[in-house]
C-alpha cells in the first residue's frame, strides 16, 4: 500500500494517460508498437514518448503526414 507522502509526490509528480486505437484505423499503430513489445528493445512507453518528442521536434520545420491526410488510394 502506498503512504500518504507517496500519492501526494505521484500527484504533484506525474500524469497518466490511456487510449484506445481502433484496429480499423490505426492498425498501422497497433502494427508498430506489437513489433516493439515483441522487440524488447524498447517499452512500449518509450516508443510512444520518443515519437511525440520526434513530432514535437519537427512540427513546425516540415509537414509530418497523418493517416488522416494520406489518400485512400495510396
Amino acid at each position: 500500500m502506498r503512504s500518504e507522502a507517496k500519492r501526494k509526490w505521484d500527484k504533484e509528480n506525474k500524469s497518466y494517460y490511456s487510449m484506445y486505437l481502433m484496429k480499423s484505423t490505426d492498425g498501422d499503430v497497433i502494427e508498430y508498437l506489437e513489433s516493439v513489445k515483441a522487440d524488447k528493445s524498447q517499452s512500449v512507453q518509450g516508443a510512444i514518448k520518443a515519437a511525440i518528442r520526434f513530432y514535437l521536434a519537427h512540427r513546425d520545420s516540415a509537414h509530418i503526414s497523418t493517416r488522416s491526410d494520406t489518400s485512400e488510394t495510396e
